[in-house]
């Protein structure tokens, strides 16, 4: 969803995944550019897509290791969203080194303040989809029975899109 919104909103995206399942959609999805964050250079390649500064907003639902690099890279007088930690660890960034690189940092926190808000962004995410703007990506159902091996391919970081267990 968010390269989908990135790009309805005029952005520049580059995306970053894992694997080739993972880029290929990113790319389909509009992502003017896709790095592997498992391959060496990564961050080298994201610099090389955004002329070299670097990107503006960063969004960052891996964390650890990832996350970090990620944010390495994040352009000067950036912004760094954590929204996730796939990875099993949350990116924690030292607030001292933010400042002086001039980038905000975001943290999970800002999920507390999504409540007031919730019926007017569903609103227009469903007006978006009917619009064919943005389109849910459904990458594998499971009966309610084997609700385990969808679990499994969520944690296990297999799973392409959204997981759903039908009943």
């Amino acid at each position: 969803m968010l390269v989908q919104l990135a790009r309805a909103a005029g952005a520049q995206v580059v995306g970053a995944a894992r694997g080739s399942r993972k880029l290929d959609l990113v790319r389909d999805l509009g992502a003017d550019a896709v790095v592997d964050y498992s391959e060496p250079g990564w961050t080298t390649r994201v610099r090389e897509a955004t002329g070299g500064a670097g990107p503006d907003v960063v969004f960052d639902g891996v964390g650890g290791e990832i996350g970090r690099a990620a944010f390495d890279v994040t352009a000067r007088g950036g912004r760094f969203s954590v929204h996730g930690a796939a990875s099993g660890e949350v990116t924690v960034i030292d607030p001292v080194r933010a400042r002086h690189k001039g980038v905000t940092v975001i943290g999970i926190e800002q999920l507390f303040g999504f409540a007031p808000h919730l019926r007017r962004w569903a609103a227009r995410m469903m007006s978006q989809a009917a619009e064919g703007v943005v389109r849910p990506i459904i990458g594998q159902t499971f009966p309610l029975e084997r609700a385990a091996e969808a679990h499994a391919a969520v944690e296990n970081r297999t799973a392409v899109g959204k997981t759903l267990l039908l009943i």
